[in-house]
């Protein structure tokens, strides 16, 4: 272990040790009660600004931005103007939603140039989270990409590394997602890479069963939520099913292979108290060319409230 790595890992862990971790959840210290939310990945037909509107016609407390390369959310393109961010800002504002995240699509890289740019979009994105929210500027969520764990996993360490100390510098907070595709894909490897790192308070994982199902071997309800409790500070909710062998996504509540009201009740009892964000997948939104975005929206947001409803977990 270098020196570099030494010192990082010193002051991580005073950090941890000085605030603690809290209740799960990034702006959640004094609440009881968590909150529904859809992202606008589904909604890529319309502008933010509609997105948004759309989100609160519907009834949710919080909605999320997708800000990668060539969404309506980009910094880089279709926000890059003051005056796009200023509208967002206020559409947010007029709505009364919460600004729960930012998802991005950021990947440690092996090459050191694209690992500069994937610091450059960082700052980027920690920025226009407090411009949208300035006082209560949401986290940033991603999922980390590579394809098999035991040689992807030190490179992720040592990057993430230089990711938490962008967040340290400019005040921003980042959750990584495990992807049923990608080298980190079950919340025990996330513990162990965030452990690696001295669990730094800015740095958190993003729970999302849809993940974990069909894993082999099995991955149930119980156990994910136990093994990620104490890191998770953000929850992504959609369904998934087989077909021939192959899963695909669906979603919240559609496929009736689990019941989410079992997640939201084992994370609230736990200590969550976050957001829970329905996201459509591209599966869905990309391929099916009956795709109804309004509907798909509403749908998210009956299956979820039902599934707090059978939680006994209060809203807000």
């Amino acid at each position: 272990m270098d020196s570099t790595r030494r010192t990082f890992l010193k002051t991580a862990s005073l950090s941890v040790a000085a605030t603690g971790l809290g209740r799960n959840g990034l702006h959640a210290k004094d609440k009881d009660s968590c909150g529904v939310a859809i992202g606008t990945y589904g909604l890529q037909s319309m502008s933010v600004v509609e997105a948004i509107q759309l989100v609160a016609k519907t009834g949710f407390d919080a909605v999320e931005i997708t800000v990668f390369s060539g969404t309506t959310g980009d910094p880089s393109g279709a926000l890059i103007s003051k005056a796009a961010r200023e509208d967002v800002r206020k559409a947010l504002e007029d709505s009364g939603l919460r600004l729960c995240a930012l998802m991005a699509d950021l990947k440690p890289e092996e090459d050191d140039g694209k690992h500069a740019n994937s610091l450059t979009k960082l700052n980027q994105y920690i920025r226009l989270a407090n411009e949208l929210a300035p006082g209560s500027p949401p986290l940033i969520q991603t999922i980390l990409g590579g394809k098999k764990w035991e040689e992807s996993k030190n490179m992720f360490r040592d990057r993430l590394a230089n990711w938490n100390q962008i967040l340290a510098d400019q005040k921003g907070y980042l959750s990584i997602k495990p992807h049923r595709s990608h080298a980190m894909s079950t919340p025990a490897e996330a513990t162990w890479l965030l452990k690696q790192l001295g669990n730094p308070r800015r740095l958190s994982m993003v729970y999302d069963y849809s993940h974990y199902a069909f894993h082999d071997p099995e991955l149930t309800i119980a156990e994910t939520v136990r093994e990620a409790l104490p890191i998770t500070k953000y929850v992504a909710v959609k369904d998934a099913l087989e077909v021939e062998g192959k899963v695909r996504f669906a979603l919240a509540g559609e496929s009736g292979n689990w019941d989410n009201s079992e997640i939201v009740k084992g994370l609230y009892e736990g200590g969550y108290r976050g957001d829970f964000c329905c996201e459509v997948s591209s599966q869905i939104w990309r391929s099916d060319p009956d795709y109804d975005p309004v509907e798909a929206t509403k749908v998210c947001y009956r299956n979820l409230v039902a599934a707090f409803e059978r939680a006994g977990v209060p809203r807000g």
